[in-house]
């Protein structure tokens, strides 16, 4: 106990310094933020916005500093390329790997990862030039219709050994949201995640769900299609989403399998083996 006031002690004195540091960069990820002035706060969600298209988004556990080091996620804007994106979070988790234990590291983490953020924005003016004179000779770059090369939809199941937390689950769906995402989730024990959407979504949005802490996280399975599922009934979205889309929380399994059997049996079937569950158990929890 008392480590963990300790670390409490500590957090609070770095995050109202970090908020001095990066005036216009810090924003709280938690509603409503923590109240630093408690010592039983909430675990901090904080980001900061070191380019419009990067963003370095903290968790601090109550173990750090004296134990474990924070949880980082690096948010990319929609246009950065898929390379580009691994290439950045591969720096990042170097520069974590890196940084000493038992001691505050966020500023650490964010100075040196400005350090070389050039590297993968130096290239944006560029590669603007170069999408306005492809707008201009090609109008298919305007004009999605006319292009010959259909959008990629993947498909994923994600296990875990339980899904609880409420942040989590807001995490869930608004991410989702964000990514143009169509699915079902189900809490509790194990929990379950179907998704499915464009590729670079999903990709992302495992990224994302992998860098939070979990007792057990897997992808059970995964797979490109032609077509979405989800506007095969002109609806343009998962049921029950009021934009159409996101991922849509479940009670049981059961539910989730009813759900996808109406739109397709076969990934009806294929949830049901990823999740290692009979047919006969759909209907139960």
């Amino acid at each position: 106990m008392d480590d963990e006031n300790s670390n409490k002690e500590r957090q609070a004195a770095e995050l109202t310094l970090l908020e001095t540091m990066y005036p216009t960069e810090f924003a709280w990820r938690s509603n409503p933020p923590p109240d630093l002035t408690r010592s039983d706060f909430a675990d901090p969600v904080f980001a900061l916005t070191l380019h419009p298209s990067f963003t370095l988004e903290f968790t601090l556990p109550k173990t750090y500093p004296s134990t474990d080091k924070p949880s980082v996620y690096l948010s990319c804007g929609e246009t950065i390329p898929t390379s580009t994106r691994k290439q950045s979070r591969a720096a990042l988790a170097s520069i974590i790997a890196d940084q000493p234990s038992d001691t505050e590291i966020p500023d650490l983490i964010t100075t040196s990862f400005l350090d070389i953020l050039s590297k993968f924005t130096s290239n944006d003016d560029d590669d603007d030039d170069q999408e306005n004179k492809h707008t201009d000779s090609d109008p298919s770059a305007t004009n999605p219709s006319n292009s010959t090369s259909p959008q990629r939809t993947k498909q994923v199941t994600i296990w875990s050994h339980h899904l609880l937390s409420t942040t989590k689950r807001k995490q869930i769906t608004s991410w989702s949201r964000e990514l143009s995402l169509h699915g079902y989730s189900r809490p509790g024990h194990p929990g379950a995640v179907f998704a499915e959407g464009p590729e670079d979504g999903i990709d992302e949005f495992i990224a994302r769900l992998k860098a939070l802490r979990w007792q057990a996280l897997q992808v059970r399975s995964e797979c490109s299609v032609e077509r979405s599922m989800f506007c095969s009934r002109g609806d343009g979205g998962a049921a029950g989403t009021s934009e159409g889309v996101g991922i849509v929380e479940m009670q049981s399994l059961g539910e989730i399998v009813e759900a996808l059997r109406k739109r397709d049996e076969g990934v009806a079937a294929g949830f049901l083996e990823a999740m290692k569950i009979a047919s006969s158990s759909s209907s139960s929890s």
